[in-house]
């Protein structure tokens, strides 16, 4: 499989490369990174433990496709990063908007496959169509 700056492949998701590596914890206790176009970057062992976190990381592949990707990496990219480092990889993250309109549109997408979401975990949120049209044309 390949590697990527010392994550290595260890699976496909979606059509996503999978990429995991210890500098990113352990399984369920893990974080994650998207970089859409690239891949999903996790922590050891998570892709067999916490699918939860490979969607949720999915989701931001999601957001991407909706608002393209370079929308993705200067708006959503750049406040996902901020919140990450201010708020830590918990709770307080995962209710920023940027992260809520992700897990809202994974919910959606696993759902219509008949997979149930954790919410308590992954809080899903709508945006305003409002805020959808200033994303999308900031850039």
């Amino acid at each position: 499989m390949i590697s990527w700056f010392g994550f290595r492949q260890v699976g496909v998701f979606e059509g996503v490369p999978i990429y995991e590596s210890e500098r990113f914890g352990t399984g369920y206790r893990s974080t994650g990174l998207c970089l859409p176009g690239i891949g999903i970057f996790i922590g050891e062992a998570t892709f067999q433990r916490d699918i939860a976190t490979v969607r949720h990381e999915f989701g931001h592949i999601l957001q991407a496709r909706k608002i393209g990707y370079l929308s993705f990496y200067i708006i959503i990219g750049i406040l996902s990063l901020i919140s990450a480092s201010t708020a830590g990889f918990s709770k307080g993250h995962q209710n920023h908007w940027v992260e809520g309109w992700c897990n809202h549109l994974a919910r959606d997408y696993f759902t219509l496959q008949g997979i149930d979401w954790d919410e308590r975990r992954f809080p899903p949120k709508n945006i305003k169509p409002s805020t959808l049209r200033w994303i999308k044309w900031k850039i």
